[in-house]
């Protein structure tokens, strides 16, 4: 049950139920009973400030991706997570979609992982403070890195640029010399979300828009219906009603930012 919500906004009463409490002030949540967890769904330069009060306050948190824009805020969320009890779980939302997770399943079972490749992006956003690197490049390298199990080596990019958007091209030397290629961009013409994974003698593919999300070798996988959001509050509670104290996944997040800082920095 959604009990309190943070809004300035003041349509946002006609969005909730009745009983639901609105606050102008996210703060005004701290040292309070109002709920079990917070969903933090803020633009991601305010990630920091209201994760760290709230693993302050032992606040059970799920924040969005990305975790922060900023490698060294990253980095001083993962410390003080590291002194607190407190279950914090990034929204890396296709680490939690069925399809991906089959993908995961059935890789681990066809040898070596021989190269990626992961195209995402759209005809926008266009936002005012950070660019298409940060906006889907989070996507692709949460699934390359939970995929492999590793950090990157090096992350070299390049970019082609408009006034409004840009598109991006990383390119992630891995461990036991498996390279990811990926292409992010607001200037596509419609929206794509694939995620390629070759193995020696086979190839999965995830394609977020197509009728069949999984394919092996060209043919379709059967994978579960199920919402990736449902799954990643599910495992939010779960980790609430069990006590649930590792970082969920806030580590990886630490290691994408790292990545994409790495990106940044090649473009300079």
């Amino acid at each position: 049950m959604l009990s309190a919500l943070c809004s300035r906004n003041p349509d946002s009463r006609s969005l909730v139920d009745s009983n639901c409490k609105i606050l102008s002030d996210w703060r005004d949540l701290l040292g309070t009973r109002l709920c079990d967890g917070v969903i933090i769904a803020t633009p991601p330069d305010t990630h920091a400030e209201i994760l760290g009060a709230m693993i302050h306050a032992r606040m059970p948190s799920l924040v969005e991706k990305p975790l922060t824009l900023d490698l060294q805020q990253a980095l001083d969320l993962q410390q003080l997570l590291r002194q607190s009890p407190t279950p914090v779980l990034v929204d890396h939302i296709y680490l939690f979609h069925p399809a991906f997770i089959e993908m995961k399943r059935l890789s681990s079972q066809l040898g070596p992982i021989r190269s990626i490749q992961s195209e995402g992006g759209n005809h926008g956003p266009f936002r005012p403070n950070y660019t298409a690197l940060w906006d889907y490049g989070p996507h692709d390298l949460s699934m390359c890195l939970d995929l492999m199990k590793s950090a990157t080596q090096s992350v070299p990019c390049t970019a082609s640029k408009t006034s409004q958007g840009g598109t991006y091209e990383l390119h992630l030397s891995l461990p036991v010399d498996v390279h990811a290629a990926i292409t992010v961009s607001n200037l596509a013409s419609a929206k794509v979300r694939t995620f390629t994974v070759h193995h020696t003698d086979h190839t999965l593919i995830f394609d977020d828009l197509s009728p069949q999300k999984l394919r092996l070798d060209g043919e379709p996988v059967s994978v579960a219906e199920k919402l990736p959001l449902a799954v990643v509050v599910e495992t939010l509670v779960d980790a609430i009603r069990n006590e649930k104290t590792e970082r969920l996944g806030l580590d990886l997040a630490v290691e994408v930012i790292r990545a994409l800082d790495a990106a940044q920095q090649s473009l300079r």
